[in-house]
């Protein structure tokens, strides 16, 4: 089927509307695809060419397609590049709508819409993070080695506090966390991370998500700026969007954030989200310096400081830098912990640790909310913490993936050497990799995927412009299994005409 030209003409986007240019761009294309100007077939311009004839970033452009995608309203085939889908999703409701067209036309009066907040998570609905079922995959990232998890041990501690309902943990939920579990983490932070705190500091949530979500809601209002790291972590983007806050990209190179160049773009944020143990998705880890003047502006500022300790167990060389937390004499931090790396994902365990002057207000959110994890479950992690599995389970697998990891780098040093150089980091349970300028990552971790390489390009962790990239993880696959798949990629990266390093 001929393609249809793209009515440039109905699209009008509007710079200082409330709704994100990629989300105003998707709701286009998706009405001209529903009222039939886009045809089944009809094949999109490049992601290039349409954000030149628009002008505005091809980052937005890739979103809405990728968002149109994801519902399947577009698809890629192979030399024909983004087509309209040949079955719709909404099919079936634009044939209710021309054949009961009444239904549509309800007064104004009894319209039913989200709320700005509504509006907003849903339009950021692209940068929630995406997982994928199962154990590990070839470079599938985020996932520990489940299989190495000591499962009967862990259903034994369960077991102990699930077999008696007299126990409490069948009423209610315990307000902010079970007290032994707060106990336990506490001892852990401050042990193995420096962090200066008590029992009473530490609000236990759903998972890292619950975290986020719980201090977006406590601390930012519609419009507050916020710094986050440029590339980051899509999950904080998707939370921190969601609450209505105007998100500052603030650079990342092999020190962490760039301070100076945060304070140049947004003097006075109301929020700033960083990764300094382990920067995600690049690796560093944030210099002494850049924490001490990171520190200073937010005490001069006034901002509340978020630090994501994620992957913070795993580092495979040198002492590692205690938390910002330990650092801070002036009360901005909220350190962020989970056990979704360190155990397995399915736990939904992660937890808090804010300053005295938040307690009560946090703690008040999380009763009326009621978003805890189960008391029992709460209760058998504190067992595997306080009766020593925790460690020794950390210490096991850290010398697994210090193997893994270094499988990895050995490979993209040989056979992955022509296109792809590992970045800067020492530590977590993935790591990044850059390819030569004017690498198309997206195109290639597509390729990659089809051919059951779970890679992400680093476009997709980027708000600008940046350097292309992959993003690999190897915690969950054998050592055997990444050699292989190193080998695969090299193919697709041949097959694909990436360039090659000079």
């Amino acid at each position: 089927m001929p393609a249809s030209p793209l009515p440039l003409g109905t699209i009008a986007l509007d710079n200082d509307a409330e709704l994100p240019l990629y989300r105003q761009l998707y709701d286009a294309l998706r009405e001209a695809i529903l009222e039939g100007r886009l045809h089944p077939g009809a094949r999109l311009p490049s992601s290039r060419a349409l954000a030149g004839d628009l002008g505005v970033g091809r980052n937005t452009v890739l979103a809405a397609y990728d968002q149109l995608a994801a519902e399947g309203y577009l698809e890629g085939q192979v030399g024909a590049g983004t087509v309209v889908a040949a079955t719709l999703p909404d099919s079936l409701l634009q044939l209710d709508r021309q054949a009961s067209p009444r239904r549509a036309e309800a007064p104004a009066g009894n319209a039913r819409t989200l709320s700005k907040r509504g509006e907003a998570l849903s339009a950021s609905r692209r940068l929630a993070p995406a997982y994928k079922r199962g154990l590990g995959q070839p470079f599938q990232h985020g996932l520990p080695a489940i299989d190495e998890f000591p499962a009967l041990l862990w259903s034994r501690l369960l077991a102990r506090h699930s077999r008696d309902t007299r126990n409490g943990h069948f009423g209610y939920e315990v307000g902010i966390g079970v007290p032994a579990l707060r106990e336990a983490i506490a001892a852990y932070a401050g042990a193995a991370r420096g962090v200066v705190c008590s029992a009473d500091q530490v609000i236990v949530t759903v998972g890292a998500q619950g975290a986020l979500d719980l201090t977006a809601r406590m601390l930012l209002d519609p419009g507050d700026p916020v710094w986050i790291e440029e590339p980051g972590y899509l999950g904080a983007r998707g939370a921190l969007a969601g609450a209505g806050a105007q998100l500052t990209p603030v650079p990342v190179d092999a020190e962490g954030i760039d301070v100076e160049a945060g304070i140049a773009r947004q003097p006075s944020p109301k929020l700033i989200y960083v990764t300094p143990s382990h920067q995600f998705p690049l690796g560093a880890t944030l210099s002494l310096p850049r924490r001490l003047a990171l520190l200073e502006h937010a005490r001069q500022s006034g901002a509340w400081i978020l630090e994501d300790d994620y992957d913070s167990e795993y580092r495979y060389q040198g002492r590692p830098i205690p938390s910002l937390q330990g650092l801070d004499r002036a009360g901005t931090v909220i350190y962020m912990g989970t056990f979704a790396k360190t155990l397995f994902p399915a736990l939904k365990i992660g937890y808090l640790i804010v300053p005295r002057n938040l307690v009560d207000a946090f703690a008040t959110a999380i009763r009326i909310t009621g978003h805890v994890p189960p008391s029992a479950v709460q209760a058998a992690l504190a067992d595997f913490i306080g009766e020593g599995h925790f460690g020794s389970h950390v210490r096991r697998m850290r010398a697994l993936y210090a193997g893994r990891r270094a499988c990895l780098i050995r490979a993209l040093e040989g056979e992955l050497s022509p296109w792809l150089t590992v970045a800067p980091g020492e530590g977590g349970l993935q790591l990044s990799a850059f390819l030569p300028d004017g690498a198309n990552d997206r195109a290639i971790a597509a390729a990659a995927t089809q051919a059951g390489l779970f890679i992400s390009p680093l476009a997709l962790y980027r708000l600008e412009e940046g350097r292309p990239g992959l993003y690999m993880g190897y915690a969950s696959v054998p050592e055997a299994a990444l050699e292989r798949a190193a080998i695969e990629l090299a193919d697709i990266l041949r097959t694909e005409n990436c360039p090659r390093f000079a």
